[in-house]
């Protein structure tokens, strides 16, 4: 059954700038594969930046233009907390991905662990299993970022920006594809079928 042209829009006519997106995930991604280190030292830096950009806009709003606003002290306090991150990650990129690292291990634990239960206590609902399944995999993941961290921060999150967007641009190029071919395996609109306009019949 051919897929409606709705469904995706303008891509049936634009789909190869999604490929080439597609392609430049892939391309980006692969490379931070073999050099995750480096990923992860630049992703800690330009994540540095977006915090030190973000504290600066919203110190300045506070200041400025916060003037009987009830709030305003806090939103100044919140502003330099992002701010003393973003220069802690600017000034020690490595420092913080270790400790960013420990912080995804103990999410990862939480969360593995929670989901864990949840899918048991669903049991003996149809796919509680796969539920569990997952939940104990993220959680295992935890566990094995913990015993090697510290060194695993070093590597970890340039690994997991790569992995994601080699995910992205297979995901890119799959929907490009997909919006092309519905727009070839469209039926011709029922004005052409007919081959000359009712008014003109007869």
């Amino acid at each position: 059954m051919p897929v409606s042209l709705p469904t995706y829009g303008q891509l049936t006519h634009r789909w190869g700038w999604l490929v080439a997106l597609g392609i430049v995930q892939l391309l980006i991604g692969t490379v931070g594969l073999v050099i995750s280190t480096l990923f992860t030292v630049a992703s800690v830096l330009a994540f540095g930046a977006i915090l030190c950009a973000s504290g600066i806009l919203t110190l300045l709003s506070a200041v400025f233009h916060g003037q009987g606003w009830k709030a305003r002290g806090v939103s100044i306090l919140i502003s330099l907390m992002y701010l003393a991150a973003g220069l802690v990650m600017l000034f020690a990129p490595l420092l913080s991905a270790e400790w960013l690292t420990l912080m995804l291990a103990g999410w990862l634990i939480a969360v593995g662990f929670m989901r864990a239960v949840k899918g048991w206590q669903h049991r003996p609902e149809h796919g509680y299993g796969w539920v569990v399944l997952g939940g104990v995999l993220v959680f295992v993941s935890g566990v094995l970022l913990l015993m090697s961290w510290p060194g695993s921060g070093f590597w970890v999150i340039g690994l997991f920006i790569s992995a994601e967007l080699i995910f992205a641009g297979w995901t890119s190029i799959i929907v490009a594809l997909a919006a092309r071919r519905a727009a070839h395996n469209q039926p011709p609109h029922p004005d052409h079928e007919a081959g000359t306009p009712a008014g003109l019949a007869g």
